[in-house]
């Protein structure tokens, strides 16, 4: 016979599978046509040798929970350079392919950039002045990360055409509200290399330090069943809010902001992941660059690397326990039970 506590056990052991993949990070960069494995937490500190990559490393697949934390910038452990750097032209697109997110984590997605002014394998977060180029948060009824899954969980943003030349480092989150008052904040950081004649940098007021930007911010809470029209994307205006950012998808600007700027890669192309060379720049030893290229497989082929691996499996650096409110605790207690939504 069993006792409660094994069937409590035995409970907990088929929820564990679910809890260990409920968060996600960007997979793969799709950059001018030109495809980058990103940083798989999971994967790369185990190979041999460890591949170059254009993204900064992250932990694992959890998020940010502390917003006066240096880790709010590039994440835990995204503060030395990574070895590579892609080049984008000024006014080319960036998507960001995260492969799967949980439908629940809603809330909004921002890219932003800042100047490594030189090198950025030599340049730390510390001394980063972030600016804006792309936001989105609630709109046609629908929180902009669920825009993200409806597009096979890719997100695309542009580089200002106006750039001025030189090394960035792209910032790009999601910020997931389902646990109410405590937001849970997932960001990466890649470095390009922007090429192009621009000449502009943003403006004093349009730049931003992390810590610090989210400093004030009252979240709000998405089971309230309100209108989140008029919610305000934490930050500055966007920079170069007269550039081509996008296809006309974005947002209305809130009164006080300029128009946002969120594009989204169409349907046919969420199924698929170009495999195509992808020509990094680095300046580790001669055969790295080899080594990140023979790491650009298909999406398909790289998650099952990630299956197979012998590293540790998820983290999930998420504890808190989730609050549901009014009408919608029932809707979301299977929730509860089928992921580790915190």
């Amino acid at each position: 016979m069993f006792s409660t506590i094994s069937i409590v056990s035995l409970a907990l052991a088929l929820v564990a599978p679910a809890a260990v993949n409920a968060h996600g990070f960007v997979h793969q960069f799709e950059i001018d046509g030109k495809s980058y494995p990103a940083w798989d937490p999971f994967v790369d500190p185990y190979a041999d040798p460890v591949p170059a990559r254009i993204e900064r490393k992250i932990p694992d697949d959890g998020p940010v929970t502390d917003v006066t934390s240096p880790d709010i910038a590039c994440n835990k452990g995204g503060e030395p350079g990574a070895k590579a750097v892609a080049t984008v032209a000024a006014g080319g697109k960036i998507t960001f392919d995260w492969q799967k997110w949980p439908d629940d984590h809603q809330g909004p997605v921002t890219t932003y950039m800042a100047s490594c002014n030189g090198n950025c394998e030599n340049f730390a977060t510390s001394n980063a002045k972030w600016f804006k180029i792309d936001q989105a948060g609630y709109s046609d009824g629908k929180w902009a990360a669920t825009k993200l899954i409806e597009n096979g969980f890719k997100w695309t943003s542009t580089i200002p055409s106006e750039l001025k030349a030189g090394e960035y480092l792209v910032r790009h989150e999601i910020v997931a509200l389902h646990s109410v008052g405590q937001p849970q904040f997932y960001p990466g950081c890649s470095q390009v290399k922007v090429t192009g004649s621009g000449s502009q940098v943003p403006s004093g007021s349009q730049l931003a330090s992390l810590p610090g930007l989210y400093d004030s911010t009252n979240w709000p809470d998405i089971w309230s069943g309100q209108n989140f029209a008029s919610f305000k994307v934490p930050g500055p205006v966007l920079a170069f809010s007269g550039s081509d950012n996008g296809s006309g998808e974005s947002d209305p600007a809130p009164a006080s902001s300029t128009h946002t700027t969120s594009t989204h890669a169409p349907s046919s192309s969420a199924a698929s992941h170009t495999a195509t060379s992808t020509q990094v720049h680095t300046s580790a030893a001669p055969s790295a660059p080899a080594s990140a290229s023979s790491h650009a497989a298909p999406a398909s082929s790289h998650v099952s690397s990630a299956s197979t691996s012998s590293g540790p499996s998820s983290t999930g650096r998420c504890s808190s326990k989730r609050q549901r409110r009014r009408g919608m605790v029932k809707r979301h207690v299977s929730h509860h039970a089928k992921r580790h939504h915190h």
